[in-house]
């Protein structure tokens, strides 16, 4: 599940409104030195850097900057578990599917 093995395309951000795109995405890897970010539901996130450290905000109860946020909300609206960046190429996790406990 937290494996990411998909490539992020351009037809994942369909429904995302400005900035969030693919290319914004990628910006915000190379900006910060990013190697994955996990989530993990709720609001639990992890944030890898290359150097296999985590970015952690600065201070207790700050969030990250800004540009971080927009992925992360995007992350959880399409539960997407993982968004990895090897060689400049995004990779995300499968999508799980919704099961609905309906009974009838």
């Amino acid at each position: 599940m937290y494996r990411a093995e998909i490539e992020l395309t351009d037809a994942d951000f369909e429904f995302a409104k400005p900035p969030l795109s693919k290319e914004f995405v990628r910006q915000v890897f190379e900006k910060y030195q990013l190697d994955f970010i996990a989530y993990f539901g709720e609001n639990m996130f992890y944030v890898s850097r290359q150097n296999s450290e985590p970015l952690m905000p600065s201070y207790p109860n700050v969030k990250y900057p800004e540009n971080i946020e927009i992925v992360l909300d995007f992350m959880a609206r399409e539960r997407i578990r993982r968004i990895k960046c090897e060689k400049g190429t995004l990779f995300r996790s499968i999508v799980p599917e919704m099961t609905y406990s309906a009974k009838e």
